[in-house]
């Protein structure tokens, strides 16, 4: 039997931390990122977290289709107001991946990150996240979505998605309680979070680049708009871009792009 989230139990976990102190918790909606984005817009505090059971139009990057199952994921945006400057705004979703990798390493699971907000179990997607901005100057506002895959058996996704992408469930050989789960995330985000407004990136993106799926030197291929670049990976720019070192030997610099792995002959 599937036990849905309740606030109540989060809360009771995360203290009086502010990630997650409110919890709008849905049985289902289009998108949580959606619904925080019309809560942001609205006035709704930093911290807060919109929470669903299943989402019907759950999306990625590239608005692709994210399957969203009820009761086996954690389906989540967070509201954020950060005080920094507009260049290093898409930072605060690398600062979600590392905390949702360390929180996933403090559960003993081994989690990786492929550039630049997926997260990987075992070379597998199990995760992603999707960072939104609204307004500009003091008063932007960022919601951050999650979609984690963590109780799904293989015959819980489509098809033509089994064994390419997996679950903390599949990865380790158990089921999870969404609860901990969730509440050791929100404690890990809010934690690099907070380091990156006191510190600056200099931390964060060496964790990000230490926590990287791919070793510096591994070839790559990257498909921003306008044609593929193969390269070598050269790590993370001071803004989180792809730097990627090309055959003629310069170094190039990206900030969108699907990226794959290309087999060595």
């Amino acid at each position: 039997m599937k036990t849905p989230l309740d606030p109540g139990i989060l809360r009771q976990q995360l203290g009086e931390r502010l990630f997650g102190r409110r919890v709008h918790h849905f049985s289902s909606t289009d998108s949580t990122n959606d619904r925080a984005l019309a809560m942001m817009e609205a006035g709704e505090p930093e911290g807060s977290l919109v929470l669903a059971e299943e989402q019907m139009q759950g999306r990625g990057r590239r608005q692709r289709a994210w399957h969203s199952p009820s009761g086996l994921g954690v389906y989540a945006s967070l509201i954020l107001r950060p005080s920094l400057q507009a260049e290093l705004l898409p930072l605060v979703s690398f600062a979600a991946a590392v905390g949702v990798v360390r929180a996933l390493e403090s559960l003993s699971l081994t989690a990786r990150i492929k550039w630049p907000n997926d997260i990987l179990l075992g070379g597998k997607k199990a995760g992603g996240l999707l960072a939104e901005a609204r307004g500009d100057g003091p008063g932007v506002g960022v919601v951050v979505g999650l979609g984690l895959n963590v109780n799904q058996e293989e015959k819980d996704f489509p098809p033509e998605l089994r064994g390419r992408i997996t679950s903390l469930l599949l990865a380790s050989g158990r089921a999870w309680d969404r609860h901990r789960v969730l509440s050791a995330i929100l404690r890990a985000w809010e934690w690099e979070h907070e380091k990156l407004l006191e510190k600056g990136p200099a931390e964060l993106l060496a964790d990000f680049e230490r926590f990287s799926a791919f070793e510096v030197g591994s070839r790559l291929r990257v498909d921003p708009e306008g044609g593929a670049v193969h390269g070598h990976y050269a790590g993370i720019g001071p803004r989180g871009e792809l730097l990627l070192r090309t055959k003629e030997g310069a170094v190039r610099s990206l900030t969108f792009g699907e990226i794959a792995l290309v087999r060595e002959e």
